[in-house]
């Protein structure tokens, strides 16, 4: 099997400029957990991941909440903020900010065991399918089981059914070995 016959072609892809608070809605209205980067000119540039979002998260402090009563004493044109107003965070990133610029990816024709190899070797969940410098589609863990067992059911049924035993019917012929030895 080749990436072009296991890869997901109806790719999310993300531009380096775009807000990190617009992908994180993305990432969660489309259910998905990262996306390659492509720049002005649709060429991939990078990939990215809520664990790169969570690491700028992190980096930048975000998940600590501070107790002020800046907001109970703050006036504006004399009088009192209503009750749940909050200054909104001007100082956030962009993708090409965030973004993992080393990209694994592989061409169409490369094979499920390379794949799956490269997947093991760099500790990574998803790999981009390239044709040229585009996005032709992403290889995710699931597409690769689903391709491996694919592969299985396939070679099962060109096995003759001779050949072929049910762990119940190894364990009956193991018995009734070790039953003539004696």
């Amino acid at each position: 099997m080749t990436a072009n016959e296991m890869m997901t072609q109806d790719v999310v892809s993300v531009s380096t400029e775009m807000d990190l608070r617009d992908l994180a809605k993305l990432f969660l209205s489309k259910g998905i957990t990262g996306a390659p980067v492509v720049d002005t000119e649709g060429n991939l540039a990078g990939v990215i991941s809520q664990t790169d979002l969570i690491y700028y998260s992190l980096q930048r402090d975000d998940e600590l909440v501070l107790d002020s009563h800046f907001y109970q004493n703050a006036r504006v044109e004399g009088r009192h903020l209503p009750k749940g107003f909050q200054v909104e965070d001007c100082n956030t990133g962009i993708v090409a900010d965030v973004m993992t610029p080393v990209v694994h990816s592989v061409s169409e024709r490369a094979s499920l065991e390379s794949v799956a190899r490269m997947m093991t070797r760099k500790h990574i969940h998803r790999v981009i399918v390239k044709r040229g410098r585009k996005v032709a589609g992403v290889i995710s863990a699931l597409d690769v089981l689903r391709a491996q067992a694919k592969e299985r059911r396939a070679a099962a049924r060109k096995t003759p059914a001779a050949k072929r035993k049910t762990p119940a019917a190894k364990r009956k012929t193991a018995s009734a070995r070790a039953v003539k030895a004696r």
